[in-house]
């Protein structure tokens, strides 16, 4: 347990100090070669994870012998192989026939092999066979040792191939070493033709998941590469990785209601444990909407170097994508999810892609960054409410219902919002300063607003924690 509470902490910070030397030294032109490389190779290794990290689990769970477990595990690394092969190749196709992507050769040539290593990735099956322990010291280890060498290597824009060099190095080392592992604690079998069939069919549906997500999260960066080249890029890559580790963050708030959603079976609980769910995670999003606005410019300087505080209206705009990536994996993919109904939910994303997708060019055009952050938040929004609409017709939550967590936590937010304009006014300008009020006016005000509420909510929260350490 220690070293998985260590291993995400790890994960959290060690990224952001990372990015902190890598933008800070390697400079808005340099970063955005590097985080369009990273972008690039990121479509390659999904397509060799696929489906796999969250079959795999449940395959394991099902399996009835030790040596079908073995059997599973093999066919796990096979089937990657073939994955990673078909997507070292197309990767290097769609990079060396485009002459625009020249420049992010030598990035991406030197990290192919992140491709060939992502498909030893046993992280799945240590899950499933509960050892993530040593796995999650393995994880801390790469993250400090990548951290480490981005802070010796990295000096100047010409490191920016190094960066992803290190970058991948590290994911590639926790790849072998989850493969060791695995090896260690399960063993790994020849799987039959059959078997690896079965594996991959069992992926499928995981596979398209992650992907339409994906698709929809991503996009964005694509618009302004294209309009705007690297430097564009890497100006916009601050505040869109700082809104991507927001999203984590939004994940492990609902997972600990979904957990206790999928035992129920009647309606009304169901619909309670929603209510809970949603209102857990607007606590934590109303106020950093908010909060965004007045401490954006000052957290993209920190984290990012001078310069980046530019784009603090790019990050308080894509900050508004997680409102609406609460209601895709909340109502979306975990509800809807566990009445089976995901095909409308793929539909919903599609939708909101294609029209990011077609809207985004001309936003970009009129707006530049402003309006690639529109993009992303109108195709996630479109998403949002269709699937909202979904859950509406079958009877899964009414407006309203959705519309209560939403108020109770806004209107502390809100008033928060309120509480740090007067501050300001008044002449404060620290970043801590800023954060310490927001916090504090922001408890203070739910309280007020929500007490008969506030306590049920703290109560049933409490309730689940105890329920997840026994």
């Amino acid at each position: 347990m220690l070293a998985t509470l260590a291993s995400e902490a790890v994960n959290k910070v060690a990224p952001l100090l990372t990015m902190h030397f890598a933008a800070s030294r390697l400079g808005a032109e340099g970063f955005g070669v590097s985080q369009f490389a990273l972008w690039l190779l990121e479509w390659g290794i999904i397509l060799v994870a696929f489906g796999y990290p969250q079959a795999i689990p449940v395959a394991l769970r099902h399996a009835q012998s030790p040596q079908e477990k073995k059997e599973l595990a093999g066919a796990l690394v096979l089937n990657r192989l073939v994955h990673a092969a078909c997507a070292v190749l197309v990767t290097w196709v769609i990079v060396r026939s485009n002459p625009d992507y020249s420049v992010y050769w030598p990035a991406i040539a030197s990290s192919l092999f992140i491709l060939l290593l992502s498909a030893f990735d046993m992280s799945g099956v240590l899950i499933a066979v509960q050892r993530v322990g040593t796995y999650s010291l393995m994880m801390i280890a790469a993250r400090m040792a990548s951290l480490a060498a981005v802070w010796k290597l990295i000096q100047s824009s010409s490191d920016a191939g190094l960066y992803v060099l290190i970058t991948n190095g590290a994911n590639g080392l926790i790849c072998a070493g989850s493969f060791f592992l695995a090896w260690k604690f399960l063993g790994l079998s020849l799987p039959s033709l059959a078997q690896m069939r079965k594996t991959f069919r069992l992926s499928v549906p995981f596979a398209i998941s992650v992907c339409a997500l994906v698709f929809v999260e991503r996009f964005d960066l694509y618009l302004i590469e294209r309009s705007m080249g690297p430097l564009g890029a890497g100006w916009y890559s601050g505040p869109s990785k700082l809104m991507q580790s927001v999203i984590p963050l939004i994940a492990s708030v609902s997972t600990v209601f979904y957990s206790e959603m999928v035992g129920i079976h009647d309606p009304s609980s169901l619909k309670r444990h929603l209510r809970f769910s949603l209102l857990s995670v607007m606590l934590f999003i109303m106020p950093l909407i908010v909060g965004t606005w007045f401490t954006g410019e000052k957290i993209l300087n920190l984290i990012f170097g001078v310069g980046f505080e530019s784009q603090g209206l790019t990050l308080s705009i894509l900050v508004l994508n997680s409102l609406a990536h609460a209601v895709i994996l909340v109502i979306g993919f975990q509800t809807l999810g566990l009445r089976h109904r995901m095909r409308p939910v793929y539909s919903a994303l599609f939708i909101g892609l294609l029209a990011g997708v077609i809207l985004g060019p001309t936003l970009v055009e009129n707006s530049d960054y402003a309006g690639a952050a529109i993009a992303s938040v109108l195709s996630r929004s479109i998403a949002a409410g269709i699937i909202l609409y979904i859950a509406r017709n079958v009877g899964l939550i009414r407006f309203r219902e959705f519309g209560g967590p939403l108020v109770q936590a806004g209107l502390p937010a809100l008033a928060m919002g309120v509480v740090l304009t007067l501050a300001e006014r008044a002449g404060a300008e620290s970043l801590a300063a800023l954060l310490g009020l927001g916090t504090a006016s922001y408890v203070v005000f739910f309280l007020a607003f929500n007490r008969r509420d506030a306590k049920k909510f703290f109560n049933q929260a409490l309730a689940f924690s105890n329920f997840h350490k026994l």
